[in-house]
């Protein structure tokens, strides 16, 4: 029921003046409504898991950083800005890449998760030197003020990303102590399959 309740919010942002406030200013589209996309579809899928053609969760990550690695490219953001049928294909494709990483997430290794949330802060920090520091206009639709605005913004968030990624990396290794791979199954020895075969 809470899946269909946020999936119904997701639809409500969308057709409502919120979405156009949001896609008014380069700082507010990169830095609000992206995330508030992906965050709304994480939410939609929050404690589910796909397993299915979904090995590790590999599958679903992909999908995930492909959505987020496409619409953060400037032609990108300006087609959002100037075509209604962008828009809502950056809604849908954002959403289902919040449910994928949701459904994901917690059944891809600790190395491939680690890699991730790396990534995505790189991406955010290149991102943010190139808005600040290049001269050229590099999203047709909006102004330089804007693109420096916004680079400025993903520097400022940047370092504390970092700090997120280091606390859920230490929360998770302490998780894979505590509660390793298998623990609490029975894993037979040879000689104990060996001994259940001759009783039978």
């Amino acid at each position: 029921m809470k899946r269909v309740g946020w999936i119904i919010l997701a639809i409500a942002v969308a057709v409502s003046p919120v979405d156009t406030w949001l896609d008014a200013r380069m700082p507010r589209l990169v830095l609000l409504a992206m995330p508030v996309w992906l965050t709304l579809g994480v939410l939609a899928a929050a404690g589910r898991r796909w397993r299915r053609f979904n090995p590790r969760g590999l599958a679903g990550v992909a999908w995930a950083i492909g959505a987020i690695a496409f619409w953060m490219i400037p032609r990108s953001v300006d087609a959002v800005r100037t075509s209604e049928f962008a828009d809502q294909l950056m809604h849908g494709s954002m959403l289902t890449a919040g449910m994928a990483l949701a459904l994901s997430w917690r059944i891809a290794p600790f190395v491939v998760r680690g890699a991730i949330a790396i990534y995505g802060v790189a991406m955010m920090i290149a991102l943010g030197a190139i808005y600040t520091s290049y001269s050229a206009l590099l999203c047709g639709m909006f102004d330089l003020a804007q693109q420096k605005q916004t680079g400025e913004w993903l520097l400022r968030v940047s370092p504390a990303a970092i700090l997120v990624i280091i606390i859920a990396g230490m929360r998770s290794l302490r998780m894979s102590v505590r509660h390793p791979p298998g623990a609490g199954m029975y894993h037979p020895t040879p000689a104990a399959v060996v001994r259940e075969a001759g009783s039978h």
